[in-house]
């Protein structure tokens, strides 16, 4: 019945009346017609939009190790920090606005409206000041302890806290609040302390953060092999754009890299300490090289060492006759910053020296065993050993370079590594109160005018006078060469290229940091029409 009615129509009497050769032309220009408009639909569809994130999809982050208690105060892994970090925020994160007495000795933070933890329950002042209360209760045992001694914290309504401290500390917002991740009250305030690490909430943890745990899987033997999170959808801060975040835990490195070659993971982190070479990865790739404010030195214990060490010139010679950038490219292929002194104001020094300084020279090096570490004193002792010093390697498990070589200073030279801050204080590693076990002065160094310069950095609110600072103390511990500088290593990390929204400017003070903007990546997207974004 149709069809007979298009027969008889004007347009089908018309086309019937063509020739064959007619009716090619015509149809041929109907198809460039459709074709032409198809192509130029496209080609506006692509200059006049751009990609942006879309949500959905699943990153699979591949890490060394197993989770045994997700909780920021009191973590007890690595594994542990970098979960907590996607599952909880910090004070800084929920704050409002944050705002200090012209002294600097009290902090007031206000915190956002309508912040809830997973399970529902809002966060309150609070909140924070019982977290506060457990990081300071010895029995916490928490490595955040030291960090907030003498630190009170006052409720001033629902919403704001008042934290009082003994003394002034210009870094108070950027290290402390920006790092105290806060534990929900109405979870934990019926536990005692000391059993914390045995609550069901460990591998179930309530946080406020961008993602929430879903669900766990264990092989056969009770190990767990991958960790599930869900993005929450009420987050502050708007939605994370990735829907399911997935931890999975292996045994090693070189199992993290199969892991990433057969395509079972979508990230994962080599570090600072361990050499990375990309030609262990068969499949395409995005290897972010970050900046990370770790160093390592030959430490000079003074009390110890030959008396020839007493001598500044003959500490400068042992460091000018280090081969640094041998050492970077053949330990770390070349990722990793040539270090002259404590920070990286420190400029290379004019290379005069006496090489007879080091003729005869005795230097017992502590090493601990770690392959990177092994690799920097054999190049060591053969620079030194080559200015006719004999240098002997003695290497350790860091364990127990840790409990007793540490602990009782009971080394001539040690490598180590400082790990410091975005910030540059180096008031824990210099200053001479901090000499003894626990603190972390292994140069045992004293000298009054870097104490005094040390107090004021953390002092100046100004800054450029605190560069000013930062530059006296770092030129002359430089000058005064209480220790071998040597190298500062960058944070490797690999990811999937359909990763997107990673922040390649991130500074890496601890492994979990490469999580800063979490809920920003994103492995989906979709065109947008509008300006590019900043």
């Amino acid at each position: 019945m149709i069809i007979d009615s298009l027969r008889t129509t004007k347009l089908f009497q018309l086309v019937k009346a063509l020739t064959k050769h007619e009716r090619f032309v015509l149809i041929s220009a109907i198809v460039v017609l459709i074709t032409s408009g198809f192509t130029y639909g496209s080609l506006l569809l692509q200059t006049k939009t751009h990609l942006v994130a879309a949500e959905g999809g699943e990153f699979i982050e591949g890490v060394v190790g197993q989770p045994v208690f997700i909780n920021p105060i009191i973590p007890t892994t690595e594994v542990d920090r970098d979960i907590a970090r996607i599952v909880f925020s910090s004070v800084g994160e929920v704050a409002d606005s944050v705002k200090r007495s012209e002294d600097g000795k009290t902090w007031n933070v206000r915190i956002k409206e309508n912040i809830f933890w997973h399970d529902g329950e809002r966060l309150t002042a609070d909140d924070i000041i019982f977290t506060l209360e457990i990081i300071q209760d010895p029995d916490s045992r928490s490595p955040l302890h030291a960090s907030f001694q003498g630190v009170a914290a006052e409720r001033v309504s629902e919403l704001e806290v008042r934290f009082a401290l003994q003394n002034t500390y210009v870094f108070f917002e950027s290290d402390h609040l920006s790092n105290l991740r806060i534990i929900p009250k109405h979870i934990f305030n019926e536990i005692p302390v000391q059993n914390m690490k045995l609550s069901s909430f460990g591998l179930n943890p309530i946080g406020s953060g961008p993602f929430e745990v879903d669900s766990f899987e264990k092989n056969s033997d009770g190990i767990i092999t991958s960790l599930r999170l869900m993005a929450n959808e009420d987050y502050f801060e708007g939605r994370p754009n990735i829907n399911t975040f997935v931890f999975k835990f292996h045994k090693n490195q070189d199992e993290l890299i199969r892991a990433y070659n057969l395509g079972q993971i979508d990230g994962f982190s080599m570090g600072t300490s361990e050499p990375f070479s990309e030609n262990n990865i068969f499949i395409r790739h995005d290897t972010h090289y970050l900046e990370s404010p770790r160093y390592y030195a030959v430490f000079i214990n003074q009390s110890l060492a030959p008396e020839e060490l007493s001598d500044t010139e003959t500490r400068k010679t042992l460091s000018a006759t280090v081969d640094r950038e041998r050492i970077v490219n053949e330990v770390f292929g070349g990722n990793a910053a040539l270090m002259y002194g404590p920070t990286t104001i420190s400029e290379k020094p004019a290379q005069e020296f006496d090489p007879t300084l080091l003729e005869g020279l005795n230097i017992n090096l502590t090493v601990p065993d770690e392959e990177f570490l092994v690799k920097t004193a054999n190049i060591l002792k053969e620079n030194w050993d080559g200015r006719g010093a004999t240098t002997n390697i003695s290497t350790l498990p860091l364990k127990s370079i840790q409990e007793n070589v540490l602990k009782n200073s009971d080394y001539e030279f040690i490598l180590f590594g400082n790990i410091t801050k975005a910030n540059q204080d180096l008031f824990a590693f210099w200053h001479s109160s901090r000499r003894f076990y626990p603190d972390q002065n292994l140069a045992l160094y004293q000298d009054d005018s870097v104490d005094a310069l040390l107090e004021s950095f953390r002092k100046t609110f100004d800054e450029d006078e605190r560069f000013e600072v930062l530059t006296a103390i770092s030129n002359t511990i430089a000058n005064d060469a209480p220790a071998v500088f040597l190298y500062s290593p960058k944070y490797v990390y690999t990811t999937a290229p359909r990763l997107g929204g990673f922040n390649e400017s991130t500074i890496i003070n601890t492994s979990d940091d490469r999580f800063n903007d979490v809920s920003l990546w994103h492995v989906k997207t979709k065109r947008a029409f509008g300006a590019l974004p900043n």
